[in-house]
């Protein structure tokens, strides 16, 4: 009887010791290599605002983070505003790739100026009370700051208006992933919606890049 109780107990020790390795492996495995995918946004370079830029550029990159985040992407926002520091910037905090992004914007019609309202939509995800964790609070403050903020667009865009997006993704080894790209976009009626959509398409060309 002693003899069967320890060999029980030898077996039981092979079976658990694999299970335990892996989970330890598991959970000494990086966030960073676990989290798939990261892209770092820094503010966009903005043309054509008449009033905040640093507003409407919020507003852009907080849309761009709802478009992009998800189970295999981490978006990773950016306080440097030269291209070379996003670089740096993103480096330390564990993503390898940068988006870089103008935004032009040309007017073809009358109207306000574009930016002047933008003030609470792009302070949205600031304030946006967490809720679980807090990955995704900070998905759920960027989606509603980037609606806002592109429904406060649209109520200042004029028919014949024309918006342009500009971007590049670079890994922070210095690989260019997708070279110089536009996308762009006329109004043909009043109040229509020209960033939602060039947003989207950008968004995907670089969830294609990064994604394999």
């Amino acid at each position: 009887m002693r003899h069967f109780v320890l060999l029980v107990t030898i077996a039981g020790f092979c079976l658990i010791g694999p299970a335990a390795a892996e989970a330890q492996e598991a959970a000494s495995t990086p966030a960073s290599e676990s989290a798939g995918a990261c892209v770092a946004i820094s503010l966009p370079s903005v043309q054509g605002a008449q009033g905040s830029a640093t507003d409407l550029a919020t507003a852009t990159r907080d849309l761009f983070t709802s478009y992009l985040q998800g189970p295999s992407i981490k978006v990773v926002a950016l306080d440097a505003r030269l291209t070379s520091q996003a670089n740096e910037e993103a480096k330390q905090k564990a993503c390898g790739h940068v988006r870089v992004v103008s935004l032009v914007r040309k007017r073809g019609g009358g109207g306000g100026g574009l930016g002047r309202a933008l003030g609470q939509a792009a302070s949205t995800a600031a304030w946006y009370a967490p809720v679980g964790s807090v990955g995704a609070s900070v998905a759920r403050g960027a989606a509603i700051a980037g609606a806002q903020a592109a429904s406060e667009i649209a109520t200042q865009t004029r028919a014949r208006d024309e918006m342009r997006l500009e971007y590049r993704l670079v890994a922070t080894d210095g690989r260019v992933v997708i070279k110089q790209k536009e996308e762009k976009a006329k109004a043909s009626v009043d109040g229509e919606d020209l960033l939602t959509p060039l947003v989207n398409t950008v968004s995907e060309a670089i969830a294609s890049a990064v994604v394999k």
